[in-house]
């Protein structure tokens, strides 16, 4: 057989190069079908016959359909890998596939390559590994020598500048000139097979809702972007040859092979994709059952990644349902099970990254500082491993653009942060019994549990309620310009007068200080992140996990 390797690049830039909804949702779509639906118009081109590789019901988005001529190995959004038993064969798959792409996907950035040699996948896993690794070098030798999307549409002659995109204009859309990129984007955006896919997204009828009310989406206070991403999973599949290697030995088979490679990959690709789907449609179900239209549109749902823009008063919560559900199911799905208990994983971890602001921030902006976050919430993983659950988040009050590592900076004053984030919403089970055994004595590794924990923020949020708005922003300044002792004093103080607030502290802290010292001699206080979050989460209880 001969391996084709395809996939596309520059996703988010394409997604986010416009600050309108419908395109966005049209790009993703576009990214979606160029590992799916466009694969399966190749490939029923070139065998001649009527080929299935994607079938998305409420339950299961993708089924694989084989033919004599092509195997499926995986067929995701932007990413797919055939096997072909003759290269000419493989090459005008290809070329079908590209031709699709240029009609009626432009801009999306797209490479396909198909092994100089061929292998049998009846022989060791290695020559499979071989073969993959050959085709990945040519992709990344092609995608250097490619220009960029923007290389490709000059603007000489001189041209208008699209009214959605900063690409030339190539029509006139409403009144407007609009590129062919954002044409396209539009015209899918809500068409049957875009309305299907998100009825298997949705719980019953609330795709039409959310496809048909976009407006009520762009006209909420607070939009957020919600990027999360799965712990551990790019080792895992560095590692996967030598955990299906080990996966066989141990039900007593000698030889490991191509074969076995591909059928516990698909396995273990398709199922992360479905397990993504339920958890989406589970959450959404949860959060929104109240909802006439859910406020929130999906960007990227599959495998271990999730993108949605949503409203952001409900973002906190979404978040933090949807990882804890998606990692549950990672832990009880018998089709996974094997793999991540040979690779010493009793189930996948999640972080994510949380952007609110105004509704005319820009989208890509807001992605790139929920992207930072994602990456910060991931450092939890050196104190609980990669199970764990953690989500950072930032409200962007102004309209400057900034980096999460410029805007952490400024928290930082002599030996005080003025900030704990990232928020752990679950940690290994032998990491909670050993907090409770040390539970009396208040060590700095403690108070970074206790500080960091998603259950205390909560508790610190529902306990500056019982604060005045004018108290609470004098203590808010108190912070950028007051010593340490001056502030405890005057916390103190603000405890005594409100014995509400007492009471709602001592839940938080139960020595009632401001600050937990989080190191030798170096403080945090959870005070700015409960103040900025107040109006964001309701007063129902929603303990960790």
């Amino acid at each position: 057989m001969y391996l084709i390797n395809l996939e596309t690049s520059g996703n988010q830039a394409y997604i986010f190069a416009s600050n309108k909804l419908r395109n966005i949702i049209g790009a993703s779509e576009l990214l979606y079908r160029v590992g799916t639906s466009y694969v399966e118009r190749a490939l029923n081109e070139v065998s001649g016959r009527e080929f299935k590789v994607e079938k998305i019901t409420d339950e299961i988005p993708i089924e694989k359909e084989n033919s004599p001529e092509f195997e499926v190995i995986i067929a995701t959004s932007g990413k797919a890998l055939l096997l072909a038993k003759d290269r000419e064969k493989a090459k005008k798959f290809i070329t079908e596939w590209s031709k699709i792409i240029a009609v009626e996907a432009p801009g999306v950035d797209a490479v396909a390559v198909c092994s100089e040699n061929s292998f049998d996948v009846s022989d060791d896993i290695k020559e499979y590994l071989t073969t993959f690794k050959e085709t990945e070098r040519e992709m990344t030798l092609l995608k250097m020598r490619e220009g960029s999307s923007l290389a490709r549409f000059q603007r000489l002659p001189i041209v208008a500048e699209c009214a959605f995109s900063g690409f030339p204009a190539s029509d006139i859309y409403n009144g407007r000139p609009i590129s062919e990129i954002s044409l396209a984007q539009l015209k899918i955006s809500s068409d049957s097979q875009t309305r299907r896919r998100f009825k298997a997204l949705f719980p019953g009828n609330a795709s039409e809702k959310v496809l048909n009310g976009l407006e009520s989406l762009e006209g909420k206070d607070w939009l957020a972007v919600i990027h999360a991403d799965g712990n551990g999973l790019g080792q895992l599949f560095i590692n996967f040859a030598d955990n299906v290697k080990k996966l066989n030995e141990k039900l007593g088979k000698e030889k490991t092979t191509g074969r076995d490679y591909i059928d516990y990959y698909r396995n273990f690709s398709s199922t992360l994709d479905k397990i993504s789907w339920l958890a989406f449609n589970e959450t959404v179900n949860k959060i929104f059952k109240d909802y006439d239209t859910p406020p929130i549109i999906p960007i990227v749902v599959g495998g271990d990644d999730l993108t949605v823009v949503m409203d952001g008063y409900d973002s906190l919560k979404f978040a933090e349902s949807f990882m804890a559900t998606f990692c549950e199911r990672t832990e009880n799905d018998e089709n996974i099970k094997d793999i991540l208990s040979i690779a010493k994983m009793k189930r996948l971890g999640m972080c994510a990254g949380i952007s609110i602001a105004k509704p005319h921030f820009p989208f890509s902006q807001s992605y790139s500082l929920a992207e930072e976050l994602m990456k910060n919430a991931k450092l939890v993983k050196n104190q609980y491993g990669s199970e764990a659950i953690a989500l950072d988040f930032h409200i962007l009050y102004d309209s400057v653009a900034t980096s999460m590592s410029d805007i952490r900076e400024k928290l930082k004053i002599d030996n005080r942060i003025l900030t704990q984030k990232p928020f752990v919403i679950y940690r290994n089970k032998n990491e909670e019994n050993k907090e409770d055994k040390e539970k009396t004595v208040l060590t700095p590794e403690f108070e970074w549990t206790v500080s960091h924990d998603f259950y205390q923020f909560r508790l610190a949020v529902e306990a500056i309620k019982a604060l005045p708005a004018t108290q609470a922003h004098s203590v808010r300044d108190s912070l950028f310009s007051e010593h340490l002792k001056t502030q405890e004093a005057e916390w103190q103080f603000l405890l005594n007068t409100y014995p509400n607030l007492k009471n709602s502290w001592d839940k938080v802290k139960s020595d009632l200080k401001l600050y937990a010292e989080v190191d030798t001699e170096k403080f945090s206080t959870v005070f700015l992140d409960a103040l900025e979050m107040k109006k964001f989460l309701d007063d129902k209880e929603n303990k960790s996990l």
